[in-house]
Parts: structure tokens; C-alpha cells; sequence
């Protein structure tokens, strides 16, 4: 042995450790500080992160500890197990040069649609992805795009934060949402990372950096939708992803947010669709139809059993126990469901749709039903065609939220607005039918024929509808191209699309908000959570007759009523010149601004906030008639910048 050596190590040793004592020392001094600094910085930029943390205790031990290099780590107490390297600096570095130089841009891309009843936004929005075809249709390498400003960033886990300074050092991301499930762990970071540095940086830059801390897995889709929402939705048009450590709790929510990312890109609405709303909404309430009241007495129908009727494909399966008790219980009928109901020879009590176009109406004629339909009540949405309405013995409508004349009318009323909204209507007419059952104050819901996906291409609808011929042959074979699994009813796995996903994320919300309401799902479809899986050979019911017109009737009169149209000047409160100013400022910022990428980013959501301001004022309805139409175009704006970027190069 060379004891000249082995004194050496020894030496060496000590002093490392020396300065390690010394280093932690100052770190002991320093984390206090730093914790001060950062909250402070939550303070004036995030309040609600800093009276959360403010008096935090963390549920799971840990200590700062750190190398001679002086840089704080965490060492979990109950497992021994640190969260970095010997040096963290070092590893959030290489972390962020592989992320920045491997990934690539996961960009919109919306297909052109059928151009019909010359409508501004298909129009234009077709010239758009007409440009971008031309244009490299490859996803863009986001190596590529660092000299612009990234859209949007999905982070999984903060850590301690350290590799947030590494990425904005390299990379200018306009929305970063930033998730970190677990608590303590973010706390930690409040010692460790400058956070003071960063959101002042992002202040000056107007940089926007959302925090989902400790996240709720019931609320997380509608957390990010509100977030996405409150600075344009368009922004989702190109993002990368990616994680920062691994544990299993990171794990699970990574495939949520994954799975549930496209509802950021789905329900945005268009122009010309809001300006059917407008007319349609008006039309009714010139009309003098009754609209559903928020103040309603709905204890009729509290004891009552409601079949809500769609014309899925396992639809065929219950046929014969909705005949059976059909004289037990109110049936919702949800659509192109009423074909089927007329071939089985079983009454509905109640038809809901919820399409604007006119399609709706024409489908009732070519029903070619109108005996069998005229004893029917129909229940529909403001915005819905009014010739529907003269098929049928009785009509009442709810106002859907997110309309423009909605917006109108509960601006200007304010608390004395009478009247309630419908939440959940879309995508679907189930997803109508489903709230209706709720809103009318049925506690035993039944669900058939809601199967909200496929099980395979011909088996779409109900082969007694009018999907299918005279030999129960399906008239076209649904392409399932688009679509993805999601757990099915009965164990097993569907096929759903996107639409479909916001389906079964709407009729879950419903549920959500009436957890007074028992719903058993007899669909052999998709899974609904709050709804019980029953296959309808289980069902075994003792219910009695009902005399179901009166208690549908007795319905209408306690729970809708016409509103009052001298209460209102329409032509003065949609304020048609503004609406013109708007679009003229618009027109004049696209035709003077530099044709340079971030410029026209930074444009683009300063035309977002003219509209959120409208939103929080009287004109709010404006924000509606064009906020859906400006998202679409501008993702897809974003998206074909970067297609021209690859293309050149």
C-alpha cells in the first residue's frame, strides 16, 4: 500500500467535506432568504400560491443538503433517495439541451370542411389549410423554431425547479403550463429555485406561466381549458412536452393530460354558427316560446324513472324493455333516436335535438312522422332552428352559456334574469338529453342507446333507424381513422373520437353537479363515471303506470315561461356598429403589422384581449360572436408559420 497515497485520499476527503460543511453552512443561510425573496414574488404575481405555501408543513420529511458545489438538493427522509445528481445544475442543464434539441412541435392541423351556405369561416379557413398543404407538412423540429416564440410547453414536474432558468435561457415559450402533483415538492422549490427572477421575467416579457400544483384529477381538464381560455385558446396550436423526473403519481397524471389534451382544442364555435344563434334565439323570444325558468318546482318528477333514448348501436339491445315499460316511465327521445322508437312503434314522451341548422327540421320531414310525433313535447336550446318547433304540441328551450344572446340578456338583467342555461347540451344530443333529465329534476335516469363510440364500422346507429336499409344493412361504414380507445361500459375497450371524449367528458360533469341523481348506464358503449354499468337483462323494475302526459304537461307549466320582449331593445344592445369598429381595427393591425413571426404572435393576443375585454363588459356577446372563429384562424395561422419555416429550411 502507498501510505503517501492513501494520506493523500484522506486529505482530500476532509477537505471536500470541509467545504461541503462550508457550503451547507451558507446554504442554510442562503434557502431562508431565498424562500422570502420567492414568496413575496407569489405574492404580487400569484396570491393564491402564496397563501397556500405561506404556512405550509410538508406531509413527507426531507432535508437540503448539497455537494462542495454549494447547490441545494433534497434528500427524502423516508427513503434515503435524493432527487438529483452530484450535481443538479448539471443534470436540469443536459436535461433541457436533450429536450430543446430532441423534440419536435405537435401542431394543429385543422382539415378543410365542406363549403356550404356560403359560410365566412369554412371559407377562410379552408384558404388557410390550402396555404399549409403547399408548405412541409412534417411536424417542425423545435431546434428549429428557438429564434421564435414557442406557442405553448407542457412540464411534468417542477422539482426544485432548476431547469426552468435553462429553458427560458435558450427558449422564449409564451404559455408554459408547468404541473407538479406533488406538494411538498414545490414547496421545496420555494427555498431553492429563483422564482423571484423568473415570473419577474416573465412580467417584462408578457410571458404567461400557468402552475397546476397538487393537481386535482376531476378538475384537471377544465383547469386547463380555463387557463388555455383566458389567454386564446389558439395558443394549443403547437406545443411540446416535457418530464422532468419519474415517479409514478408523475406517471398517471402524464396519461391524463395526454388523454385529455384534445378537449383544449375542441368546442371553439364560428362566426356564422353564432349568427344562426343570434337569429334563432331572437326568433323564439319574439316567438313568445316558453323558456326554462331557474327558479321551477321539479318535485314531480323526483319519484318518476326517465329513459334518455339514443340511437346508438346497443340501442337495439333494450329495444324490447323500453316497449315494455314504456307506460312506466317519461321517455326522452335524443334525436335520429326517434326513428328507431317509430319503427319499434314506442311513443316518446319528450324529443330533444340541438342542431341549429336547418337539418334539424328536415330530418322531421323526411321522418315522415308527423302523427306520431305531434303528441310529443319538444325540448330544445335557444339557438336551435325554429321550424322544429311546429312539429310538435309543445316546445320549451333553455339557454346555452356560452351563446351570444345568452350573454346579451343575463349582461343586462343581471341577478333579475329569470331564466337558467343549459351547461352541458354539447356536443351531442344525448349529452341534451341526459342534462334535461337532470334539469327537470329526475332522479332515476336510465341511459340506452348512449354509447358515445364504436365497437365496429358498420355498427354506428340503430338498425331500426334510418342509418340502415330495410335488411338492417348499415348505409355507410363509419371510418374509424381518428379514432383511439377508451374504456367501455361493460369492461373491455371502445373506439372514440374526439367528439366523442367530450361527450363523455360533459355527461360526466352533469352527473358531477346532481350527485342526488342515480343513473344506470344500459349502453353497451363507452364508460360514463357516475354512471352505474347495467346491462338491461339485469333490470328488474317494479314501477306502476303513470299517466305521463299530465305529468309532462304539469312539467312545462311549473318549469318554463315566456320571456318579456319589451324589456329589451335587441337591435340596440347587439350593437351591430361596434361590431363593425372591431373588425375594422382588426383589419387595419393584420395589414400594418411586420410580417415577422412573434410580431404577429404578440398581435394575435392583443386581438384575444380586445375580446376578453368585451367579454367583461356589456358587449360581452361580441366576444362570442367572434372569439371561436378568431381561435381557428389564428391556430391555424400559427401552425402554417411553422409549416413555411420547415418548408424553407
Amino acid at each position: 500500500m502507498d501510505i503517501a497515497q492513501k494520506i493523500g485520499e484522506v486529505e482530500a476527503e476532509l477537505s471536500r467535506l470541509g467545504q461541503q460543511h462550508e457550503q451547507e453552512a451558507a446554504m442554510a443561510q442562503m434557502l431562508p432568504v431565498r424562500f422570502q425573496e420567492n414568496m413575496d414574488a407569489f405574492k404580487k404575481y400569484m396570491p393564491d400560491i402564496h397563501d397556500f405555501f405561506v404556512d405550509y408543513q410538508s406531509a413527507r420529511p426531507f432535508r437540503f443538503f448539497c455537494n462542495e458545489n454549494g447547490i441545494p438538493n433534497i434528500l427524502w427522509l423516508d427513503t434515503e433517495m435524493a432527487l438529483y445528481g452530484e450535481d443538479p445544475f448539471a443534470d436540469a442543464l443536459a436535461q433541457i439541451t436533450e429536450v430543446l434539441d430532441q423534440s419536435t412541435l405537435q401542431c394543429i392541423d385543422f382539415a378543410s370542411q365542406w363549403y356550404f351556405d356560403d359560410q365566412i369561416h369554412i371559407k377562410y379557413n379552408n384558404e388557410i389549410s390550402k396555404l399549409k398543404q403547399r408548405a412541409n407538412q412534417g411536424s417542425p423540429l423545435l431546434k428549429d423554431a428557438l429564434h421564435t416564440d414557442i406557442p405553448l410547453s407542457l412540464m411534468y414536474g417542477i422539482g426544485l425547479g432548476y431547469q426552468l432558468g435553462y429553458l427560458y435561457e435558450r427558449c422564449k415559450v409564451r404559455n408554459l403550463f408547468a404541473f407538479e402533483p406533488d406538494l411538498d415538492l414545490f414547496y421545496a422549490s420555494l427555498f431553492c429555485f429563483d422564482w423571484h427572477a423568473l415570473l419577474t421575467y416573465m412580467e417584462q416579457e408578457f410571458l404567461t406561466l400557468h402552475l397546476f400544483i397538487g393537481v386535482d384529477e376531476k378538475l384537471l381538464a377544465a383547469d386547463m381549458m380555463e387557463a388555455l381560455h383566458r389567454k386564446g385558446a389558439f395558443w394549443s396550436a403547437a406545443y411540446f412536452s416535457f418530464r422532468h423526473y419519474h415517479s409514478p403519481k408523475l406517471d398517471t397524471l402524464i396519461q391524463q393530460v395526454e388523454n385529455e389534451f384534445y378537449l383544449l382544442r375542441t368546442g371553439w364555435g364560428f362566426f356564422d354558427d353564432n349568427v344562426y344563434a343570434l337569429a334563432h334565439s331572437h326568433t323564439h323570444l319574439q316567438d313568445g316560446t316558453p323558456f326554462l325558468k331557474r327558479e321551477r318546482d321539479t318535485g314531480l318528477a323526483a319519484t318518476l324513472p326517465v329513459f334518455v333514448v339514443g340511437n346508438g348501436p346497443s340501442l337495439d339491445q333494450s329495444i324490447d324493455f323500453i316497449r315494455q315499460h314504456q307506460h312506466q316511465a317519461i321517455i326522452i327521445a335524443c334525436g335520429t333516436a326517434v326513428s328507431a322508437l317509430h319503427k319499434a312503434d314506442i311513443k316518446p314522451d319528450i324529443y330533444v335535438a340541438v342542431e341549429r341548422t336547418k337539418s334539424s327540421a328536415d330530418f322531421l320531414r323526411i321522418l315522415n312522422a308527423d302523427d306520431f310525433i305531434k303528441d310529443c313535447v319538444f325540448l330544445s336550446v335557444d339557438v336551435i332552428h325554429p321550424e322544429c318547433k311546429g312539429f310538435f304540441r309543445k316546445t320549451g328551450i333553455a339557454f346555452k352559456p356560452n351563446e351570444p344572446m345568452y350573454k346579451i340578456l343575463s349582461t343586462r338583467f343581471g341577478s333579475e334574469f329569470e331564466f337558467e342555461a343549459i351547461q352541458y347540451s354539447n356536443p351531442f344530443v344525448g349529452n341534451t338529453g341526459l342534462n334535461y333529465a337532470a334539469l327537470l329534476g329526475f332522479k332515476e335516469i336510465y341511459l340506452f342507446g348512449i354509447d358515445n363510440g364504436y365497437k365496429s364500422a358498420d355498427k354506428h346507429h340503430s338498425k331500426l333507424s334510418l342509418y340502415y336499409n330495410d335488411k338492417q344493412e348499415a348505409k355507410y361504414q363509419q371510418n374509424l381513422k381518428d379514432t383511439f380507445p377508451a374504456p367501455a361500459n361493460f369492461g373491455g375497450e371502445v373506439r372514440i373520437n374526439h367528439l366523442f371524449g367530450l361527450a363523455i367528458h360533459n355527461m360526466e360533469q352533469v352527473l358531477a353537479t346532481y350527485p342526488e341523481v342515480h343513473c344506470i348506464n344500459s349502453s353497451d358503449g363507452a364508460y360514463i363515471e357516475g354512471a352505474c354499468p347495467l346491462r338491461v337483462e339485469t333490470l328488474t323494475p317494479r314501477w306502476s303506470a303513470i299517466d305521463k302526459r299530465a305529468v309532462v304537461d304539469e312539467l312545462m307549466t311549473n318549469c318554463f315561461q315566456p320571456f318579456d320582449v319589451t324589456s329589451i331593445d335587441f337591435q340596440a344592445a347587439i350593437n351591430v356598429p361596434l361590431f363593425h369598429e372591431i373588425i375594422e381595427k382588426l383589419r387595419y393591425d393584420w395589414q400594418s403589422v411586420d410580417r415577422e413571426h412573434n410580431a404577429i404572435q404578440l398581435m394575435m393576443q392583443r386581438h384575444h384581449d380586445y375580446l376578453l375585454y368585451l367579454l367583461m363588459s356589456k358587449e360581452g356577446h361580441l366576444y362570442r360572436v367572434l372569439i371561436g372563429s378568431l381561435n381557428y384562424f389564428y391556430a391555424n395561422i400559427i401552425s402554417l408559420m411553422l409549416a413555411e419555416m420547415n418548408s424553407d429550411g
